[in-house]
């Protein structure tokens, strides 16, 4: 029980960051660099999966994916506000490039797959922590059979 209140703590914790990054990793990607705001996104997503990934699969699974809901349903609030607010700032200093309806389905697209690597990352630890144990676990059985071929109990009966 203790790991599903950890998850929903961290879950509600990492969406609200989530739904203030994204409009403004939105506002980067239409008026700065593209490249550099889905790179920003992205290291979110693979911190927030490596993050999770040490609570229980379960709990972990629940958490990425109520982080995930938080992000979206929070997200679009926080674009509400965030985007006129950086409309009017950027506007006033230089010039506002307003990105078309097929960009910004793009950007969504984009959004979504770097939430994903949540999952990803998730389970690339959880594969790499299996892997350093089955590795270990077999390199302990290796010494055992080394150790047990040079044992002097088998060599006595071919003297």
């Amino acid at each position: 029980m203790k790991d599903f209140q950890k998850a929903m703590k961290l879950s509600l914790c990492f969406g609200a960051v989530g739904a203030l990054l994204v409009p403004i990793v939105y506002e980067l990607y239409a008026n700065v660099s593209r490249s550099f705001a889905l790179i920003l996104l992205a290291v979110w997503a693979v911190f927030v999966g490596i993050k999770m990934s040490s609570l229980s699969k379960r709990a972990a699974f629940l958490a990425l994916c109520t982080d995930l809901a938080y992000t979206a349903g929070l997200g679009l609030i926080c674009f509400i506000i965030i985007h006129p607010l950086a409309v009017r700032m950027l506007s006033g200093s230089s010039r506002y490039f307003y990105l078309k309806f097929k960009e910004q389905v793009i950007f969504i697209v984009y959004a979504l797959l770097m939430m994903l690597l949540m999952f990803a990352a998730c389970l690339a630890r959880w594969g790499a922590e299996y892997a350093r144990a089955k590795i270990r676990s077999n390199s302990d059985k290796v010494g055992e059979y080394i150790e047990s071929a040079f044992s002097d109990s088998d060599n006595e009966g071919l003297k």
